[in-house]
């Protein structure tokens, strides 16, 4: 699903990023919290990758579509902190995660709603 507004960077995996999700599950089953991996690393590698295989790039746009495909069908637990991407079986961890990612769907559910307020009040 792309989202709107966001469609050049949102829209559904390509085949080639496909083959990126392959190799980012394998290379993320190695990470842990001591050794979380953040986006810029994690971008070059896939695009040294990329250019040795002649696949397309991959910016941190489409990374983030990428983990959310691996999160979604439920292959990897991906957790993402301020220090990286990492993958872990750990309750707390996990749970941590789940709350941050719903903490941060009601903070855009409340801008939904006041710009949803502000649109009413111009009607």
């Amino acid at each position: 699903m792309s989202i709107t507004n966001f469609e050049s960077i949102t829209y559904e995996l390509t085949e080639d990023e496909m083959k990126h999700v392959n190799g980012l599950i394998l290379a993320l089953k190695l990470r842990r919290k001591e050794t979380a991996i953040k986006a810029p690393e994690i971008v070059k590698s896939m695009n040294i990758f990329a250019e040795r295989h002649g696949l397309i790039k991959m910016t941190e746009a489409r990374l983030r579509k990428c983990i959310n495909f691996i999160r979604s069908n439920s292959l990897l637990p991906v957790i993402a902190t301020s220090q990286g991407y990492f993958c872990s079986y750990d309750d707390k961890e996990l749970s941590d995660q789940i709350k941050s990612l719903t903490e941060r769907a009601n903070s855009i559910f409340d801008c939904v709603r006041g710009l949803d307020k502000i649109l009413k009040e111009i009607k």
